[in-house]
């Protein structure tokens, strides 16, 4: 999408280009929500294994009457387990967007075509889906903590990398290995979440948590801005990033009662 979306801007202007993609992405949604189906016994199937309809209605009422364990959403607020990870989070999130935002400024600032510069963007998010199910898979095998630390050092090498970055394949290293990292990374932490405190208030917890995010989603962009106009570059920015990442190194290594 950034390549196209570039395209359109180009053409267009931006307003456009923001009309064209809203209307795309409305049209796509709401067709495909069209399709969906809550249960397969919406359409008159039982599903794989399910000999009966009487079988499944039985393990229907089974799962309904077994509820999950864990802690609860106030019980795990009183964990340092939950403001680790709440932290982990926030700084993941600080440094994901902070990059995001000023990628694209600067590698245009350097002489990157915006064509290019969008592309990098678009191998992140390609690298992103490889490192959340590969670094997912791996940590299955492996345990969470492991590949977590690797893939936050992974976050901190790459900031450093990307202050020195001047030629396209430069940028093109820093987006595979920061889009796996980042992959990598935001999945084990949301597992670490549901190993540590369970499922039981799941939802409740994930919602909280879910609030470090938006901060940082506020503030890396921010930061960004605020210390280019301070400084002319986005050296102090990026080096506040790999310091934010090094903490979230940290933290994932004090967190307790992982699987």
């Amino acid at each position: 999408m950034a390549p196209f979306a570039t395209y359109l801007i180009v053409q267009f202007e931006w307003r456009a280009a923001f009309v064209i993609i809203g209307l795309i992405a409305w049209f796509i949604m709401a067709s495909m929500a069209l399709l969906l189906r809550k249960d397969p016994g919406e359409k008159g199937l039982l599903p794989n294994g399910i000999k009966s309809e009487a079988a499944y209605k039985r393990l229907h009422q089974k799962n309904h009457s077994t509820r999950p364990t864990g802690l609860s959403l106030s019980r795990a607020l009183r964990t340092s387990n939950f403001w680790f990870l709440c932290l982990v989070w926030l700084l993941l999130s600080l440094n994901v967007h902070l990059i995001m935002v000023h990628l694209v400024p600067c590698a245009v600032d350097i002489g990157i075509s915006a064509m290019d510069a969008a592309i990098i963007v678009s191998l992140i998010g390609g690298a992103t889906i490889a490192g959340r199910i590969g670094i997912g898979k791996l940590s299955d095998a492996t345990g969470r903590k492991a590949p977590a630390v690797v893939c936050a050092l992974l976050q901190v090498g790459m900031l450093l990398w990307l202050i020195w970055s001047r030629e396209l394949w430069m940028f093109y290293v820093f987006a595979i290995v920061f889009g796996t990292s980042w992959g990598g990374l935001s999945t084990i932490v949301t597992v670490l979440i549901g190993d540590v405190f369970g499922m039981r208030s799941i939802g409740a917890i994930m919602g909280v948590m879910s609030a470090g995010w938006s901060l940082g989603a506020a503030s890396g962009p921010a930061i960004g801005g605020f210390t280019f106009d301070a400084f002319g570059n986005y050296f102090t920015a990026f080096s506040l990033g790999a310091g934010a990442m090094l903490i979230a190194t940290l933290l994932v290594v004090l967190v307790k009662g992982d699987k």
